[in-house]
């Protein structure tokens, strides 16, 4: 059963913004942008692979900001308002603290160690999503005598 699942996920910003995030993306993760969808002519989505994992950066729907009732998605209203942290597991994560932060990215957690051993950080991306970078550790080498 688990081999017919597949899990793919909306990355929603403020409408209009699509296009400004999917560069982002690129420029801060190394997100390849696919495709785009539009409707009557106005970008309405960004398909974009994040390694392998398919991401679509979606404007959230004017009209159901409007009228929150409907409910949501939303995009985020302020940094961190958000209720997902995206986590990219990175080889190393000085390039991608510093690449992240040129792209517009804002620290919120500078380079520390966590109580794993591991090298971590995040980020506030420019459209307010929490991004949480690892470094991965290098595989332990066993040397036979």
């Amino acid at each position: 059963m688990a081999d017919d699942i597949s899990v793919e996920f909306s990355l929603l910003v403020e409408h209009g913004r699509e296009q400004e995030a999917a560069d982002f993306y690129g420029a801060a993760f190394g997100a390849q942008q696919v495709d785009t969808y539009s409707v009557d002519g106005v970008l309405m989505a960004v398909e974009m692979r994040f390694g392998a994992m398919p991401v679509s950066v979606a404007g959230s729907n004017p009209k159901r900001e409007q009228t929150p009732s409907y409910g949501g998605p939303f995009f985020p209203k302020a940094p961190g308002a958000v209720s997902t942290v995206f986590r990219v597991n990175v080889d190393d994560i000085d390039s991608a603290m510093r690449r992240a932060v040129g792209a517009g990215a804002v620290i919120r957690d500078a380079i520390q160690t966590d109580i794993l051993g591991r090298r971590v950080a995040s980020v506030f991306d420019p459209f307010g999503h929490i991004w949480g970078l690892v470094e991965r550790k290098p595989a332990s080498v066993s040397i036979a005598a």
